[in-house]
């Protein structure tokens, strides 16, 4: 027989670490029998903890052919009530900081961002975000700050294990300070951290492109490139934190030298920078990612053929991945991601060259979260680890 109060943790906690479902989506995901369910959340309910907010509309797979049709009648949603609680996720690029609010019913809230130098100290992180959390949850009718949740770069700050590591080019202090405890300390609440790929695939999960897939492996084409993995809807996160590092496959043994030591990793054929330095010649100059994402856009021949080359090169490591882990979906992110079809056709194309044909049968998506996937994957994270 299941202890009503272990049930109901175990169904506010679903709800926190999965968002709005029904009572059927509650039961296979908790584990818990139908008629627990439908008990705990009736009492939910009574108390003002769950509320109800609609029919649920399941999302539907690209080019899955019972989209647009009716498949019977769909359950009601469940919610936490929003006014119980809120987060505040974070997330930390090469010159800025950027923050964005989560409820207690993942509903989306306002954001902000404080631009910093290149190269800013962890000091300088430190108080951006406090002052972030601050403004944030200073505003007219915000509800109780539940924790916050931070989205790091591989080696940025101490996520888990505490490593002190200092990222690339950026200054002194980083090995110094526990940016997670430090946070904490300062505002009373819990905070956790996870690698800014990991949070992006929680946030696609949740509100963007990767919610009508179980099993995908989500990269991010960025000034660096990584990746996260997700089997059942839960982001793998490895022994150390380290899993989904996918920039540092090898795409050719014998090639260029990257920033990690090795040869031919996809970084140095797909990340920004790569991309970048390829068509210097042509500009005359580094040209920005926008002026490369427009010129591909208008026809520019160097440009999309650039973004071929970081498209295939990614499809082959896709491919890899593929044959390794069967998923149903490759969720593209970061700033390359912004090139859409110019981007997932290529990967699409060397996916369905290179993988195994059972394992080639894979939706190759563009996220659609943008650069809030990092700090609302972070609220995600936050919301998920509040104790119940």
């Amino acid at each position: 027989m299941t202890d009503l109060r272990d049930a109901t943790s175990r169904a506010v906690a679903a709800l926190r670490a999965h968002g709005p479902m029904t009572r059927a989506e509650l039961a296979r995901r908790t584990g818990l029998p139908k008629s627990t369910v439908s008990g705990v959340t009736a009492a939910l309910l009574a108390n003002g903890t769950l509320e109800e907010t609609g029919a649920a509309a399941a999302p539907v797979r690209p080019g899955d052919p019972r989209a647009g049709r009716g498949r019977g009648r769909p359950g009601t949603l469940l919610t936490l009530d929003a006014r119980r609680g809120e987060v505040v996720g974070v997330e930390f690029g090469a010159s800025h900081v950027r923050a964005r609010v989560v409820d207690a019913g993942h509903g989306q809230g306002p954001g902000a961002v404080r631009r910093l130098p290149l190269a800013y100290g962890a000091g300088d992180a430190l108080d951006a975000t406090l002052d972030l959390v601050r403004e944030l949850t200073a505003r007219p009718g915000a509800a109780p700050l539940l924790g916050v949740g931070l989205a790091l770069a591989l080696g940025l700050g101490t996520y888990r294990p505490p490593v002190p590591t200092r990222p690339r080019g950026m200054r002194q202090g980083w090995e110094d300070l526990d940016l997670p405890a430090a946070l904490a300390d300062a505002l009373g609440v819990p905070v956790v951290a996870d690698n800014d790929a990991n949070c992006a695939a929680r946030a696609e999960l949740l509100w963007g492109a990767a919610r009508p897939y179980e099993d995908l492996v989500l990269v991010k084409l960025h000034a660096g490139v990584g990746g996260a993995v997700v089997i059942d809807r839960q982001v793998q996160t490895g022994r150390r934190g380290g899993a989904g590092e996918f920039g540092h496959v090898p795409v050719d043994p014998r090639g260029p030298l990257c920033r990690c030591g090795g040869r031919g990793c996809l970084e140095v054929y797909a990340g920004v920078p790569a991309v970048l330095a390829a068509l210097a010649v042509q500009h005359g100059r580094l040209p920005t990612p926008r002026e490369v994402l427009e010129g591909a856009a208008a026809g520019d021949p160097a440009c999309r053929r650039a973004l071929r080359d970081a498209g295939e090169a990614t499809g082959q490591v896709a491919a890899w991945l593929c044959n390794a882990l069967n998923p149903q979906a490759i969720v593209l992110t970061g700033a390359l991601a912004g090139a859409g079809e110019l981007l997932a056709g290529p990967v699409r194309e060397s996916v369905a060259r290179t993988a195994l044909p059972l394992n080639a049968d894979v939706d190759v998506v563009i996220g659609t979260l943008g650069r809030d996937a990092g700090p609302l994957g972070a609220g995600a994270l936050a919301l998920a680890s509040v104790p119940v």
